[in-house]
């Protein structure tokens, strides 16, 4: 029996005490006696040949310079490869070096300086020169594919990397088609964003000669996916590398994996014997951190006259950068994977190439494929509905599967558990409904919807070989009780701001009986946490983490009931845990946990066959992954005279199985709305024709403030997951997959002279002005 006193509950977090009393521990507050401080050689080309480093005295500056390693000394010092965990068949990026004989992107790291102060390090930098051969430039993928294109790779003899196909097959889609009444064809653009985390990365890598051991402090998402790299390219075995996430400043997937700017910064540290510290500034982190998006999508729609949505089929080009990082093509096929969403579909197809551009690298970024897969769905329903006349929240709920659909599995073959898509459409829409009305300032306005099906909880093996990824994605949960009953949960889970220290104590507490403060969590240690291949991304947190601490923590309960039944002369089943005590149901007979616990650990007359202490380990590899889903409403008014959008109103009706906390999920959605607007109203990463990034600071790359957010209504709905130990489905990405198409969506339906050309995003006031214009004349 559990007595359930905290999950539901909207419960304060309890790590906000320190990070607003500014005592959080973040990588540069780390100092250590004779530390050493390092600056990035960079490539100022975007291609070319790389002959060499003229230092021009750059190891001078009054012996304050303790290190300069140039391309040649790194690439001496490398024992491997960089690696790229996700792999599909056909792709020939597999693995890069550290450093190349060519550079090709703006920023590329091929050195690094190291010196008593990271003043004194640019300063060196200053003097020294990187010889370079430049090359032409291939910036778009468009001209990337181009037969005369300069080639980034020769030995590959293109610039394609992998060009998968997901869903049905061509023969059976061009059937659907074939027998269609109507059929809609647009082309998408999404730019490239910079994830931006509030902390920008940074590392310190501490040798220690006596063990051998480099312990390394890095701003991290998944700490043990980074020592497996470290130990790949430094060629040092994993137990010789302690990796630590300290407090980490924001993530959104561009932490989830180690860069090569870094493991330089190790390789100078084992070198040298001595601490050695680097931070990104904030031009960095926008130039030369990874960057996300920038698909050109062709979409085409088949339709019956009735309304009935018979066949999805693109054509996508994603820009992968100069190389395919560490995820590969995986955006590429998660957003193939993720297109059917909420309807029914006879056909569902996605192909096209990921070419390489001499642009930043793109990765991971908050959704990971799913914000375009649900734009390029939801903006082509919309238009499919003004082809037809149709109200397109009718047109969504006439194609949405229901709940006697679930589970269903889809035309690219993920398999959806439960819940209540209708419901959550229509609520959206009685919400938006039930708004004021607007004022009449001579505005145009529209309302715009946009339903989505978010993959969460990325865990099984046998399911992630429908994505691509040739790893187990399992968590392992260690709840451990001590002496006096206070609890400590030992996680692989890894948090940069989700609130883990206040949800994984109450899904514990609940199951053990324990007040909130005395449970603490111990996260992002290689040498004390269990492994996680994976890390913290992909909304996976709760769901896979915390179902593995769910198991444990039941499993520890019981053992702990077993004691107290003993004790209390009762039947296991009968005695209940909370408030700290362990109770017979129904009756005043107890006795408190730090009794119970002294009894385990001191191993004296304990039940027949148990073994002393109270711990309990436990890995989750569930069965399936969970799918959390809703849909977004907003809301927009637009000023035809400067092509300004104000979002007024944004509502979010959702359901992520049990809501652990509230007020946590409900931070998480409002985060993930104001990256999707930001997406869709100003942030872009812009290049010139040569390949120079030209939105380098905040004044060039603009991003959400209080000013341009609206209040989020958020309902939740709740359908526990079933494979998932206490039902909880990730929600981390719902909010940035979604608001998108809900706001261009609305865009268009403000400006119907217009919307069939509204597909574009980031839709900035002058684009829109442009567009206006345009249309006006046409």
């Amino acid at each position: 029996m559990i007595s359930q006193r905290l999950v539901g509950r909207a419960v304060p977090r309890v790590e906000d005490d320190r990070f607003l009393r500014g005592r959080g521990r973040y990588l540069d507050d780390i100092e250590l006696p004779g530390l050493l401080h390092a600056a990035i050689v960079r490539s100022s080309v975007a291609h070319g040949i790389v002959r060499g480093l003229d230092r021009g005295g750059g190891a001078g500056g009054a012996g304050s310079v303790a290190l300069v390693l140039g391309p040649e000394e790194v690439r001496a010092r490398a024992a491997g490869l960089v690696p790229v965990v996700w792999v599909v068949p056909g792709q020939r990026d597999v693995g890069h070096p550290l450093v190349g004989d060519r550079v090709r992107y703006v920023g590329e790291p091929v050195g690094v300086v190291v010196a008593s102060s990271r003043y004194y390090a640019e300063d060196a930098l200053d003097r020294l020169y990187l010889e370079t051969d430049e090359l032409p430039a291939v910036v778009s993928p468009e001209e990337a594919l181009a037969p005369d294109a300069p080639l980034l790779y020769p030995d590959w003899g293109t610039n394609v990397a992998v060009e998968p196909e997901s869903g049905d097959g061509a023969d059976h889609t061009d059937a659907v088609f074939a027998g269609a009444g109507g059929v809609l064809r647009a082309r998408m653009h999404m730019g490239r964003l910079a994830g931006s985390p509030m902390e920008p990365r940074g590392i310190l890598a501490v040798p220690d000669a006596g063990t051998g051991k480099l312990t390394v402090w890095i701003s991290t998402q998944a700490p043990h996916a980074v020592r497996d790299a470290m130990a790949a390219v430094l060629g040092l075995p994993q137990h010789l590398i302690r990796v630590i996430g300290p407090d980490v400043g924001g993530g959104f997937g561009v932490k989830d994996h180690i860069y090569e700017d870094e493991l330089m910064v190790c390789l100078a540290a084992l070198e040298l014997g001595r601490p050695v510290k680097w931070v990104e500034d904030r031009r960095e982190s926008l130039t030369v951190t990874a960057q996300a998006r920038g698909h050109v999508q062709d979409v085409e729609v088949a339709y019956h006259p009735d309304g009935t949505l018979l066949a999805l089929r693109t054509y996508g080009v994603r820009d992968a950068g100069a190389n395919l990082s560490i995820f590969g093509a995986g955006p590429h096929v998660s957003l193939a994977a993720n297109l059917p969403g909420p309807y029914r579909w006879r056909a569902v197809r996605a192909t096209g190439p990921v070419v390489v551009t001499n642009k930043v690298p793109s990765g991971a970024y908050r959704g990971f494929g799913q914000p375009q897969a649900a734009m390029i769905r939801e903006r082509a329903i919309d238009m499919v509905a003004d082809q037809l006349g149709l109200d397109p929240v009718e047109l969504r709920r006439r194609n949405m599967l229901g709940p006697d659909d679930l589970p269903f599995t889809t035309r690219t073959s993920l398999t959806y558990e439960n819940g209540d898509y209708p419901a959550n459409l229509a609520r959206a829409a009685e919400l938006m409904e039930a708004g004021p009305p607007p004022p009449a300032d001579g505005r145009s306005r529209g309302v715009g919807f946009s339903s989505y099906v978010e993959l969460t909880g990325v865990g099984p093996t046998s399911t992630n070989k429908v994505l691509g990824v040739r790893v187990g994605t399992y968590e392992t949960a260690t709840v451990r009780m001590a002496t006096d009953s206070s609890v400590s949960v030992i996680t692989g889970s890894s948090p940069h701001g989700q609130g883990h220290e206040t949800s994984f104590a109450q899904l514990a507490a609940d199951r053990l009986g324990v007040p909130l403060e005395r449970i603490s969590l111990i996260h992002s240690d290689t040498d004390v946490t269990p492994y996680s291949p994976y890390g913290t991304a992909a909304s996976r947190s709760i769901t896979v983490g915390g179902g593995a601490l769910v198991l444990a923590a039941e499993e520890l309960a019981d053992k702990i009931r077993r004691i107290a039944a003993q004790l209390l002369e009762a039947a296991p089943e009968d005695v209940v845990l909370a408030e700290g005590r362990a109770v017979v149901a129904g009756t005043t007979a107890g006795v408190s946990l730090t009794e119970v616990a002294e009894q385990a650990w001191r191993g004296y007359d304990l039940p027949d066959g148990m073994t002393p202490g109270l711990v309990a380990t436990r890995v989750l590899d569930p069965e399936n992954l969970s799918f959390s889903y809703g849909t977004h409403a907003c809301q927009v008014a637009v000023d035809r005279a400067t092509g300004m959008v104000e979002v007024e109103r944004f509502v979010v009706v959702h359901d992520c199985g049990t809501v652990v906390n509230p007020l946590i999920v409900e931070g998480q959605v409002h985060g993930g709305v104001a990256q999707g607007l930001g997406a869709v109203l100003l942030e872009e990463v812009v290049f010139s024709d040569d390949g120079q990034p030209l939105t380098a600071t905040f004044l060039d790359y603009l991003l959400p403030t209080s000013s341009t957010m609206p209040d989020v209504q958020t309902e939740h709905s709740e359908h526990p997951s079933p494979h998932i130990p206490g039902g909880m489905k990730g929600m981390g990405e719902g909010g940035t997959i979604a608001a998108p198409a809900a706001i261009l969506n609305a865009i268009a339906r403000a400006l119907p002279d217009a919307a069939a050309r509204i597909t574009d995003i980031p839709m900035t006031p002058s684009r829109l002005w442009e567009l206006l214009q345009d249309t006006a004349g046409a």
